[in-house]
């Protein structure tokens, strides 16, 4: 019975873990040689000062505009951990979250797949530079949160 009732706290607690994350909103603009970054991808990842675990990563795509918002990857929560963050940013059709479509060996069926080697290949053959998307660039995320982050790309 005591089993049962310290697995149950533990779970309460951690339960609450997610309403406690140090969580501010942050949006922001990506241009790319001095134009709106259209339907890129944004990841940021917080970076570990004080802990083993700084907490989840950020994740956003920008409208047409090159504005995006980030969210939380989990929970889903709007906004980024407060801290400096990693951050990669990627263009569209060097997104590395689809599937890339492959045919069996005789040719008659088409299955999915996730090909890392065939994103890579995406993002090189848009002559994207490694630096955007390697994490080299950062983001400082105040306790206010921060509505105007701007990245502004240039070769």
């Amino acid at each position: 019975m005591r089993f049962v009732t310290t697995s149950a706290s533990i779970l309460l607690l951690c339960a609450g873990c997610r309403e406690g994350l140090p969580v501010a909103p942050v949006s922001g603009t990506i241009t790319y040689r001095g134009e709106p970054l259209a339907d890129a991808n944004i990841t940021t990842q917080p970076i570990a000062t004080d802990s083993m675990n700084p907490g989840p990563g950020s994740f956003g795509r920008t409208d047409g505009q090159g504005r995006f918002e980030l969210e939380l990857v989990k929970p889903a929560i709007k906004g980024a951990i407060i801290g400096e963050h990693r951050v990669m940013i990627s263009p569209a059709g060097g997104d590395t979250t689809h599937d890339q479509p492959q045919r069996s060996a005789d040719g008659k069926s088409v299955y999915w797949t996730d090909d890392p080697l065939a994103h890579r290949k995406a993002v090189a053959d848009l002559s994207w530079p490694p630096r955007f998307a390697d994490g080299s660039l950062r983001l400082q995320v105040p306790p206010e949160g921060k509505a105007d982050a701007r990245f502004d790309l240039t070769q």
